[in-house]
C-alpha cells in the first residue's frame, strides 16, 4: 500500500509528459500561422504587382503590344515568387453614352479566367472617358496543406485612367 502511494504522490515526469502532449498543438498552430502568413504575404505581392503594372501600363504614351504585355508578365512572374504559372488580363474599358464599351481585352500567361469582363468590375467613369483595367490571377499553393485551403488563385484589379492620353490602344 505505501508503494502505491508513494508512486501517486511521485511527480517526476510530469512536465515531459505534459509537454508530448500538448507538442502537436503547439506544432498545429506553428504551422497555420506560417501558412497563413505566407498567405497574407503572397496576396499582398499580387496586389503590389498588379498596381505597379497597372499604373506603369497607363503612363504609356503609345499604344500596348504582345512584347509589352509579355514584359509585364515577366514583371509580376518577378514580383511574386509563386507567380510562375500566373497570368495577366488587361482591358481597355471606356464609356459612351453612359454604356461600358471593351475597346480590346488581352490575356498573356495562363490560368487567366476566358469569361467575359463583369460590368460591375469597371469603376464609375465619366462620359467618353477610359480607364485601363489590369488583372492579375496567381494560383498559390499552401505552405502547409491539411488547414483547409490546399491552393487558391489569388486575383487582384487595378483600374487607371491613361496619364498622357486620352486613349491607350492596342497593336
Amino acid at each position: 500500500m505505501a508503494r502505491m502511494i508513494a508512486f501517486f504522490q511521485d511527480q517526476r515526469g510530469a512536465s515531459a509528459t505534459e509537454f508530448a502532449i500538448f507538442l502537436p498543438v503547439l506544432m498545429a498552430l506553428l504551422m497555420g500561422s506560417i501558412t497563413a502568413f505566407d498567405l497574407f504575404r503572397t496576396a499582398q505581392n499580387v496586389e503590389k504587382a498588379t498596381f505597379t503594372i497597372g499604373d506603369m501600363l497607363a503612363r504609356e504614351k503609345g499604344s500596348l503590344n504582345a512584347t509589352k504585355l509579355g514584359d509585364m508578365l515577366v514583371l509580376l512572374r518577378n514580383t511574386v515568387p509563386s507567380a510562375s504559372d500566373g497570368g495577366l488580363r488587361v482591358s481597355s474599358v471606356a464609356m459612351v453614352n453612359g454604356q461600358f464599351q471593351v475597346r480590346w481585352s488581352k490575356s498573356v500567361g495562363t490560368n487567366v479566367p476566358t469569361t467575359p469582363l463583369d460590368a460591375n468590375l469597371f469603376p464609375h467613369i465619366a462620359d467618353g472617358d477610359t480607364v485601363l483595367l489590369t488583372e492579375s490571377f496567381v494560383p498559390h499553393e499552401a505552405m502547409v496543406a491539411g488547414f483547409g485551403i490546399n491552393s487558391i488563385t489569388f486575383s487582384a484589379r487595378a483600374a487607371y485612367r491613361p496619364r498622357f492620353v486620352t486613349a491607350i490602344a492596342y497593336q
